[in-house]
């Protein structure tokens, strides 16, 4: 039977040895040549290299200093020298990325010998191709054409290295009709109607009126109005129809019922495939119209409702204070859904509207059992203290023994050692493939990256582990200095601070996101050169963002201007931080007051609304690890206004950061009880 650890015990078991002066002097002794061995490749003092790198020979990098050694003469590097390396370090990176560049360089110099025979599982697309065109020129046609119609069917234009290719499969009959016309539909499920003109070439005669009927109603898919008794006819209008129907749907849900109720007679499409094109036209309506899709969703029969449904129906029917609709919607969801924190908390409101009290005392109880934003807003309603139900993980030794020896780890904390973020996150990937579905090796993982103050790594690795419960490590005090002076210069609550930068970046310094935030607290660069030229310290480059100083300095005041603009309403503040402040505006009502979490669950971006109920239940988290007196939501959800009424109103002497006779609210720490869970991020 393992061992299992509390902890402190654990880490103390794993950290006195490792921490040793003796091996800590070694560590950086190993660190000092590792970098004195790039640098002499660099030189190309090829000697000097060698010697350093013998040096190195149970140093965890080793594998880096072999692989730039290999990037560098690839063009005679041997298959041989590839596999070896492959061999010696399989569980790195670093060798699937050696085979791609060698197998590019190959391609590159046409060495078409070498690259047939080459193993190139796992190779890009174009590699694929290339080697195939190897084969061809070889005279090894039958090899080179084995497979095929796996590259040619997809919905996308290939590489153009697989031209060639297609050209002698073409050559030797390929592809027939049946392919074709499965291509075709491939291209136009994903609208790629250049494409699909392009292979009406491959479609039999049969096909191909079918295929200009695709086309044409995919520029002009209001033509499914006229679209009756010739569907019928047409042996593809199962196939043809719901990519159609969904695309008008996404650009003009209304216009796609009125045809929908109009046709689907004539259609005569299987039930399974009507019910699922009802649904999808009904929930593109609701998100379109909201309020005025009600009294569709009133017509439509139960079983065209899925959970996702009825979840905007809810929503639907709170924008007009309609409980009635609001409480139905509820109590007909799956009974998973019903489990739910969110959709318990909105029963009870809609209990309580309705005056069934006693019942909504019940489900708002159910729902205040539940570390999260809906768990602590039924809180408030019940006027009790919150469950945050902190629980240390308890580590299992054996799981800890075995993660701490593995390799990528090791690498991966000297990588990150080195600040070399990107590649210590691809050997932490690698390790996470390895121990993937293993519990207990996860939470030592996790606890191993805490450790070491690798934070976001801890945080994701509890979240795929399933434990939540762990306050002190799932919500850490990271740059607490910085995120502490530059809330106290802006006024602002630290807590609040800690809440977004944990949300935008889970303290992950060097964050870039898809839409170009930078850092700790995700500042855009726009956003950077402008509030650094409030601030007096100009943003010449974007890169200067992950400076996490400057991007703490630029986030916190950031923060406390959308709390200005918004009359001190910190949820408006918040979601505007997220979506921006013009969006907000928008979202206001355009006369008279709206409950806050009413106005929340209505944000019409999904990501806004998470993002803001999320930053309320860590705000109260970070209270909590800061020792303060907890704010309720409650007190941080005053109503909503029109954005005119907010200066007049008392928002405007809102403030954020606690006043001397606030309330402030009792916790209730729970380590033990069950059912605490929340949605991981």
């Amino acid at each position: 039977m393992s061992k299992r650890l509390s902890l402190g015990s654990a880490l103390l078991m794993l950290c006195l040895p490792l921490m040793a002066a003796a091996e800590v002097s070694e560590r950086d002794r190993q660190r000092a040549l590792f970098l004195a061995a790039e640098t002499a490749l660099e030189q190309g003092q090829r000697t000097r290299f060698n010697d350093l790198s013998a040096e190195l020979s149970d140093y965890p990098l080793l594998p880096y200093l072999e692989y730039a050694a290999l990037k560098r003469q690839l063009s005679r590097a041997t298959p041989k020298a590839i596999e070896s390396f492959a061999e010696r370090w399989p569980d790195s990176p670093l060798a699937p990325r050696l085979r791609q560049a060698w197998l590019q360089s190959l391609a590159d110099r046409q060495q078409w010998t070498l690259l047939a025979e080459a193993d190139v599982s796992g190779a890009s697309t174009t590699i694929l191709c290339t080697q195939r065109q190897a084969l061809l020129r070889l005279g090894r046609r039958d090899e080179a054409l084995q497979g095929v119609e796996d590259l040619w069917r997809v919905g996308r234009s290939q590489p153009r290295a697989c031209d060639s290719v297609f050209e002698a499969w073409r050559a030797q009959g390929g592809p027939d009709t049946d392919l074709g016309w499965a291509r075709f539909t491939l291209a136009m499920q994903e609208h790629q109607l250049g494409l699909a003109r392009y292979l009406r070439r491959y479609l039999s005669e049969a096909d191909r009126p079918s295929a200009e009927q695709w086309l044409r109603l995919a520029e002009h898919p209001t033509e499914l109005r006229r679209q009756t008794q010739s569907a019928l006819e047409n042996p593809h209008w199962v196939t043809i129809t719901p990519p159609l129907m969904q695309r008008l749907a996404r650009r003009d849900p209304r216009q796609a019922l009125e045809i929908w109720e109009q046709r689907q007679s004539d259609w005569a499409l299987p039930e399974d495939v009507a019910l699922d094109l009802e649904r999808f036209i009904a929930f593109r309506l609701t998100l379109r119209e909201r309020n005025g899709a009600l009294n569709h969703l009133a017509s439509l029969r139960p079983e065209v409702f899925d959970d996702t449904l009825r979840q905007w129906q809810l929503r639907s029917a709170l924008s007009i204070g309609d409980w009635e609709t609001v409480l139905l919607a509820s109590q007909s969801m799956s009974h998973e859904a019903q489990q739910q924190a969110i959709w318990q908390y909105w029963r009870a409101r809609a209990l309580e509207a309705t005056g069934e009290r006693a019942a909504a005392r019940e489900s708002y109880a159910l729902a205040a059992e539940q570390r999260n934003y809906y768990g602590f807003l039924a809180a408030d309603r019940l006027q009790q203290a919150y469950r945050l139900g902190h629980r240390p993980l308890v580590v299992d030794a054996d799981a800890l023994a075995q993660v701490s020896t593995m390799a990528p780890l090791q690498r991966a904390l000297e990588l990150k050692a080195l600040d070399r973020d990107i590649d210590a996150r691809r050997e932490w990937l690698a390790l996470q493939n390895q121990i993937n579905g293993q519990p207990d090796a996860l939470v030592a993982a996790a606890h191993l990256a805490h450790l070491s103050g690798w934070h976001d790594r801890a945080i994701f690795a509890v979240a795929r582990a399933q434990e939540f419960d762990d306050i002190d490590l799932r919500f850490p005090m990271a740059f607490a200095d910085l995120i502490a002076q530059h809330a106290s210069a802006q006024g602002i609550n630290p807590a609040w601070a800690f809440a977004v930068t944990r949300q935008e970046s889970a303290f992950m310094t060097d964050a870039h996101s898809s839409a170009g935030a930078l850092g700790l607290m995700q500042i855009m660069p726009h956003t950077g050169r402008t509030m650094g030229r409030t601030l007096g310290t100009p943003v010449s480059h974007r890169l200067q963002l992950l400076d996490p100083e400057l991007n703490i300095r630029i986030g916190a005041a950031y923060l406390k201007r959308n709390l200005e603009n918004f009359g001190g309403h910190v949820i408006l503040s918040t979601a505007a931080y997220n979506a921006g402040a013009r969006r907000v505006r928008q979202w206001l009502p355009e006369t008279g007051a709206m409950d806050a979490d009413i106005w929340v669950e209505l944000i019409p971006f999904a990501e806004t609304r998470q993002y803001v109920q999320r930053i309320l239940a860590y705000q109260l988290i970070y209270e909590l690890r800061l020792g303060q007196e907890l704010t309720t939501l409650s007190r941080l959800m005053p109503p909503i206004t029109s954005m005119d009424d907010l200066p007049a109103s008392r928002l405007a002497h809102y403030q954020l950061w606690a006043s001397d006779n606030a309330p402030g609210l009792p916790v209730a720490i729970v380590c033990d009880a069950p059912g605490y869970n929340e949605t991981p991020c």
